[in-house]
């Protein structure tokens, strides 16, 4: 997540200090505040920030103001913006009068804030959190506002390889006993086998293989060379689900759909009999 430069705009400089300290303690360095929204309309001209976080009450000119205009102008539109409000009974009471002429209006007590809000604004905000702010909703919310569709897909696809490890790690089931698949135990077994297929081979006829729980199993030179193929083949297919799974996540075009993707389908079973 890229840290980006971010206008707080909020009359309450307690909120602002608050905000600013959860900023500055996850990275954030390049923060700028104004105090009502007429002076949060000349900073976003001002400053050009990468994210601004709003209050709605406010004087001079109101939150939903300041995000209807930043939303009418091209330079302004693609600025994500997190609105913050404890004013969420306001906003209902605001809301009903508007509508009071309507017969048969219903009450917007039970209605969640955000749905109330949408009357106001011309299009969604980016993110919506009500007061009091909790810094790990925040942080949350402008990880997802901030997070990059190359972001997300390099994580995800860091992810595969991890799985694809992990699933190498727990080792392969080859006749009903798990074997270690680590890269040591493969370079071994394909020493072993390289050994056994020379023309020159004088090794004897019985091999022990030892299993991942230390059980010596026996093998003829015919067996270890179908436990060397069974063992290659596995670790190839899991190699070949991971580069599926990961061009088809470079495939995607959404954060949605990358987040969505579902890494878990498609390896091969770890037993090889």
């Amino acid at each position: 997540m890229k840290k980006e430069r971010v206008l707080i705009i909020d009359d309450e400089k307690e909120n602002v200090r608050y905000l600013t300290t959860i900023l500055e303690e996850n990275g954030f360095d390049d923060i700028h505040a104004a105090f009502d929204g007429e002076e949060g309309l000349e900073k976003v001209a001002e400053v050009s920030p990468g994210l601004i976080l709003l209050d709605l009450r406010m004087p001079k000119k109101s939150g939903i103001f300041v995000f209807n205009e930043l939303r009418k102008k091209p330079e302004f539109q693609d600025i994500p913006v997190i609105i913050l409000t404890g004013e969420g009974g306001f906003l209902k009471h605001l809301a009903e009068l508007r509508d009071f002429h309507e017969e048969g209006i219903e009450s917007l007590e039970e209605k969640p804030t955000e749905e109330v809000l949408n009357r106001f604004i011309d299009s969604r905000p980016d993110a919506f959190l009500e007061k009091p702010i909790e810094p790990e909703a925040l942080m949350a919310s402008i990880h997802s506002v901030l997070v990059t569709l190359d972001e997300v897909i390099s994580d995800r696809c860091e992810r595969v390889n991890a799985l694809r490890s992990r699933r190498l790690e727990e080792g392969i089931v080859y006749k009903g006993k798990t074997f270690d698949s680590s890269e040591k135990s493969r370079c071994n077994l394909t020493a072993a086998a390289a050994k056994v297929a020379s023309p020159d081979s004088k090794l004897a006829e019985d091999f022990v293989w030892r299993t991942a729980d230390n059980e010596n199993v026996s093998m003829t030179q015919s067996d270890l060379l179908a436990f060397h193929a069974a063992m290659t083949d596995w670790v190839y297919a899991n190699y070949q689900a991971s580069w599926t799974h990961k061009a088809a996540l470079q495939a995607l075009t959404t954060v949605e759909a990358v987040e969505a993707y579902d890494i878990e389908r498609g390896w091969p079973g770890r037993d090889r009999s």
